[in-house]
């Protein structure tokens, strides 16, 4: 039992018991049945390790995803991940500290992304929408418009790769339920609920359950620390909720 001195607050009986399941496993007295399966989990862990760049641990975790059940083209996937996470860094950080340096300087002085535009662009973008609502975005965010409008060739590379890791079943190796909630548990180790509750609404919307999130966010607080639940964790299982 975690207690509250730990830093997390009051932490939910029910993510209690999924913390327990996993450390009981990792002592060697058997996987107890959960909402996910040992080969999932594993490939859950593994996304976690390889946000946090945890090389030891990154290698052990695609070892047990492999020995537990999951396919080389599965593992190959989800370590893909980790491409894309620079994205997250400019949704929380880099479009405010853009925004914050353009108060600082004349109108004449921003930044003109119009001299790099390809043939081409304005449909690209149009398509890029269309993907983006296909996928559950109801309106492009406002961050990602601003990257449209100063960057708009790191945007296009960015979808380019999320088009070919985030897949429509069957066109991916791992179920993009399954998908959806590691990059749930990635987005709670990087403290960035905005994205984690975006997630989650997808992910309930495609059948996933409270349960599942719940061993998620478990599995990421053991991997990163129970802080990542009071940061992160308890909006994602609320967000399901009252989804």
């Amino acid at each position: 039992m975690i207690t509250e001195v730990a830093g997390a607050g009051i932490i939910r009986d029910d993510v209690q018991q999924a913390i327990e399941r996993e450390l009981n496993y990792r002592l060697g007295a058997g996987d107890a049945p959960g909402s996910l399966s040992r080969w999932q989990k594993e490939l859950v862990i593994l996304v976690l390790h390889t946000v946090k760049a945890n090389a030891c641990l990154s290698q052990l975790h695609a070892r047990a995803a492999v020995k537990a059940g999951a396919t080389l083209a599965q593992v190959l996937q989800v370590i893909q991940y980790v491409e894309l996470t620079g994205m997250v860094k400019w949704v929380m950080v880099g479009h405010d500290a853009l925004t914050a340096a353009e108060g600082e300087v004349p109108k004449s002085q921003r930044v003109d992304a119009t001299k790099d535009a390809w043939d081409g662009q304005d449909q690209r973008f149009q398509d890029i929408q269309q993907y983006l609502q296909r996928d559950g975005h109801g309106e492009i965010s406002a961050q990602w418009r601003k990257l449209a409008e100063v960057a708009p060739a790191i945007l296009d590379g960015y979808i380019t790769m999320r088009e070919n890791f985030v897949k429509p079943d069957p066109l991916g190796a791992v179920p993009k339920k399954l998908m959806e909630l590691a990059i749930i548990a990635a987005d709670v180790i990087q403290s960035h609920p905005w994205g984690a509750v975006r997630h989650t609404q997808r992910y309930i919307a495609d059948g996933g359950t409270v349960p599942e999130l719940v061993e998620a966010v478990s599995l990421a607080m053991i991997e990163d620390g129970v802080q990542c639940y009071k940061a992160c964790g308890l909006d994602v299982i609320e967000a399901a909720e009252s989804a």
